[in-house]
């Protein structure tokens, strides 16, 4: 009886197939979900890549959290990986980076408003990163953000700063002085005001001027990361501030790219961002010297794109994953989180009603907490399948239709994930 009891409770606590060909049902909480059943799943596929990349249908989404906060315990402990990079602004983030640095010294409390739209369900992560480090002072976890939205005079500031005691020569800087848009903008009212006289064609800046001042910083971001990575050859420890330099470069072109074309073409102002996103989640690894990182980001930030896909009505808009695998040629398995019912800290998300809706038909078998992989048997029943990504509502299909296969490697999908509590937040486009 003992002996039929524990086999009961074995099966209870073990994955099983679930109803849909293909895919796996775990029958416990995603903090439950044991290692071997990760490595059964997973352990090849991360093996394999450079990059693991986790993608969120929606910001602040408690069940959403707690897979991920899972998955990335998961990749820290079992594969070596120890560099999180993260959506969130490459300044803004280093407050973030520094106290996960003196987590190897003492423990002290998450500033966790400088994350995007933080809620509760962020917590438990960064808790146990912090433990983690303080148990592992001499191989610890690192930390960085790869997006734009920051002040963009302290990327004016760091460049006029980093230039001379990188060694660079002081021409680069007086051109990019003498071309680039706000950069005697001191604050955001004056950035407002910049804001507000957009040009005849649409673009914000003077086209002349903002092709120059492109050139020049492409021009400085290569060399800043040349130099670095030279210097990393050298063992000098000025690389740190070359790469520093290479990043705000990168970062100012995204900004200054998205704003530029905001009003006159969508698709390339968003993946002006995306590629400077691509390019930064490059230049930290290369600052690292990390072989391997842990990306995490909205889906749309993180999908392979190898065929269109209309994201939010906007068009096909390109991930900063596309381009940092065109920039590198490293290999990326991605991940994408998503739900039947899903709320978070960009509202509750649609309930999807299409017949080739993905999480209509995992919630219709049965699913609750599931993973599998774009190859699946069941996704063959049709070319493109919709996954929820939006909350427009009536009686429409909102979010993005995907080729499964030519946009993730794996999927995870809860049929209920809410809104946890929301946290005190720092502002998100103009901190």
């Amino acid at each position: 009886m003992k002996s039929f009891a524990a086999l009961f409770a074995f099966l209870l606590s073990a994955s099983v197939f679930g109803a849909l060909p293909g895919v796996t049902e775990f029958s416990t909480t995603p903090e439950k979900i044991s290692d071997a059943e990760l490595s059964g799943l997973l352990r090849a596929h991360v093996a394999a890549a450079d990059v693991v990349a986790i993608g969120e249908t929606v910001h602040g989404s408690s069940g959403l959290l707690r897979v991920q906060t899972r998955l990335i315990r998961y990749l820290v402990t079992n594969h070596g990986l120890r560099l999180i990079v993260w959506e969130n602004p490459t300044l803004r983030s280093l407050e973030f980076s520094r106290w996960v640095s003196s987590c190897t010294q003492t423990k002290t409390s998450a500033p966790i408003a400088v994350l995007y739209m933080p809620t509760t369900a962020d917590l438990p992560l960064w808790d146990w990163v912090c433990d983690y480090n303080l148990a592992h002072p001499h191989d610890p976890i690192m930390f960085r953000g790869m997006d734009i939205w920051d002040r963009p005079w302290e990327h004016y500031a760091r460049i006029r700063a980093l230039i001379p005691r990188v060694g660079m020569d002081s021409l680069l800087l007086r051109r990019i002085e003498a071309s680039c848009p706000a950069r005697q903008a001191t604050s955001w009212p004056e950035i407002e005001i910049i804001f507000a006289t957009p040009q005849h064609d649409g673009k914000l800046f003077p086209q002349a001027g903002y092709e120059q001042c492109r050139s020049h910083l492409a021009a400085l971001l290569e060399t800043a990361r040349q130099s670095g990575i030279d210097k990393l050859k050298q063992k000098d420890t000025g690389s740190e501030e070359a790469f520093e330099l290479a990043i705000s470069a990168s970062t100012l072109l995204g900004w200054l790219g998205f704003y530029h074309h905001e009003r006159s073409d969508d698709i390339l102002s968003w993946n002006e961002r995306d590629q400077a996103q691509g390019r930064n989640l490059m230049l930290v690894m290369e600052k690292h010297r990390a072989t391997q990182a842990i990306l995490s980001a909205h889906t749309s930030h993180v999908t392979h794109n190898r065929s269109p896909a209309d994201w939010w009505g906007y068009g096909d808009l390109k991930s900063g994953v596309y381009f940092f695998t065109a920039l590198t040629r490293k290999k990326l398995f991605n991940i994408a989180l998503t739900a039947y019912r899903a709320g978070g800290t960009q509202g509750e998300w649609s309930l999807p009603v299409a017949r080739n809706s993905l999480d209509r038909k995992l919630h219709v078998a049965g699913h609750a907490l599931s993973f599998f992989t774009s190859q699946a048997a069941f996704l063959s029943a049709h070319a493109t399948w919709w996954m929820q990504n939006q909350n427009f509502p009536g009686p429409y299909e909102s979010g993005v239709e995907i080729k499964p296969k030519d946009h993730f490697d794996a999927f995870i999908f809860f049929n209920q994930s809410p809104l946890d509590k929301a946290l005190p937040q720092r502002p998100m486009w103009q901190p």
